[in-house]
């Protein structure tokens, strides 16, 4: 025999330990999720702030033949239907982004563009219209950079920036100083 006797219970306070460490561990999250959950918190967005509507050249083109193009809202929310319209030929400028749902009216009724009018007509209530460049509704302001066209889908969520009802095009010009007087000294 061993000179060292056997101990019983070990495995049942091992068991009881680890029991009670996994309820108490269990126990502390649970609290910090119902603290955590009663807490103000920001709005948080996922996502970019705009919609990158690719090459204004390529963009331009197919409006041009096709008409202008309505881009379906993946956010989830499914409520920001996009029609972007591109008026003239300078693809830097003349560029519109508005809602394409009629307002106060289901999702499938969305504008329709009237070629031969140069307007939006309702597909829902063909008495309904808008004009070519979507004034009236409710418009996203557009930025073209190299090229680029952007829509910035967020900006009534700024409170620093004042929402735009028309097209933009961005440049950054830096403006310092005062003018220096002429008054002799």
């Amino acid at each position: 025999m061993s000179p060292v006797a056997r101990s019983t219970g070990h495995a049942g306070r091992a068991l009881l330990v680890g029991t009670v460490s996994i309820l108490l561990i269990m126990a502390v999250l649970f609290l910090a999720a119902v603290v955590y959950g009663h807490q103000a918190s920001p709005s948080i967005k996922l996502g970019d702030a705009t919609f990158h509507g690719g090459s204004t050249k390529h963009l331009a083109k197919d409006i041009a033949n096709d008409g202008p193009a309505i881009f379906s809202d993946v956010s989830g929310g499914a409520s920001r239907d996009l029609i972007v319209q591109h008026l003239g030929t300078d693809t830097d400028h003349g560029w519109y982004a508005f809602l394409a749902r009629v307002p106060g009216k289901p999702r499938s009724c969305t504008w329709q563009w009237q070629a031969a009018e140069h307007l939006f007509r309702a597909k829902c209530d063909r008495s309904l219209t808008a004009p070519a460049d979507g004034r009236g509704l409710q418009r996203f302001p557009v930025r073209i950079a190299y090229e680029q066209l952007d829509i910035d889908l967020n900006y009534a969520d700024r409170p620093t920036t004042a929402p735009t009802t028309s097209t933009t095009t961005t440049t950054a010009v830096p403006r310092s100083g005062t003018p220096k007087s002429t008054t002799p000294g």
